[in-house]
């Protein structure tokens, strides 16, 4: 045979194979910036916050999301999609916080009721249990206060009920701007990533009142709650951070 028709038929079989296996391509470079755990869920009907655009321009920022169906991927461009795991301990202690976007009625009370059925629920139940810090959007509790005049009197108790658990275990709830500017301010948002990060409960107040204190003297990353704060400004206690 002509060795230029072998090489001809060479060249045609080792371009096949490369065809086969693939070209495969050089790994990308790891994610840096801070570690945040963004855990969405469908915004109610005709529910559009401002918080996503937001979320979008905080630099310094390694976003990993995880899918949930009703949850367009292009919300959050440059994120690490991943599907929800089914052990949520390990993937969470790995990160600086988790975010929740969309802080439902339903979320709120899975939380409340320390159920991990749903992702947003279940991150944030590990967060609390790990000491990462949990931030989450007021704009749907808000609505749900916004419209309270027309809804039953046991409904808005057992939902108030339910807002003060799940901010007595120290998940923030926070305004669209305030929950951006905590997560752009690295230090004020993200203290110390949890690990033994102390919380103050209505219990520790309690406590002080006992014995007659009238300065709580915190260390910095300690988490005091709205209705931690409030609770103290009644009973006369001063909250300060050495």
């Amino acid at each position: 045979m002509d060795a230029s028709l072998i090489q001809l038929v060479t060249d045609l079989v080792m371009a096949e194979m490369s065809r086969g296996e693939g070209v495969k391509p050089s790994p990308s470079p790891s994610p840096s910036g801070r570690r945040l755990l963004l855990v969405p869920a469908p915004a109610a009907s005709g529910a559009v916050d401002p918080l996503w655009d937001g979320l979008r321009e905080v630099p310094g920022v390694s976003w990993t999301a995880v899918r949930v169906p009703g949850v367009s991927e292009s919300r959050l461009s440059g994120a690490r999609w991943i599907d929800p795991p089914l052990v949520w301990d390990e993937l969470v202690h790995s990160m600086e916080a988790v975010v929740l976007p969309v802080f439902r009625l339903e979320v709120i009370s899975r939380t409340a009721l320390l159920l991990g059925d749903v992702p947003a629920s279940a991150a944030a139940l590990a967060g609390v249990m790990q000491g990462i810090p949990v931030l989450a959007s007021a704009h749907e509790v808000d609505q749900l206060k916004r419209s309270s005049g027309r809804l039953p009197g046991p409904f808005l108790s057992l939902f108030h009920q339910h807002l003060r658990s799940v901010e007595g275990m120290g998940i923030q709830v926070l305004e669209s701007s305030a929950l951006i500017a905590r997560l752009g301010a690295r230090q004020a948002a993200l203290p110390s990533a949890g690990k033994g990060r102390d919380v103050v409960t209505f219990s520790d107040l309690e406590a002080a009142a006992r014995a007659g204190l009238k300065v709580l003297q915190l260390t910095p990353g300690t988490i005091v709650t709205p209705l931690a704060r409030e609770k103290a400004a009644q009973m006369g206690i001063e909250v300060r951070f050495s």
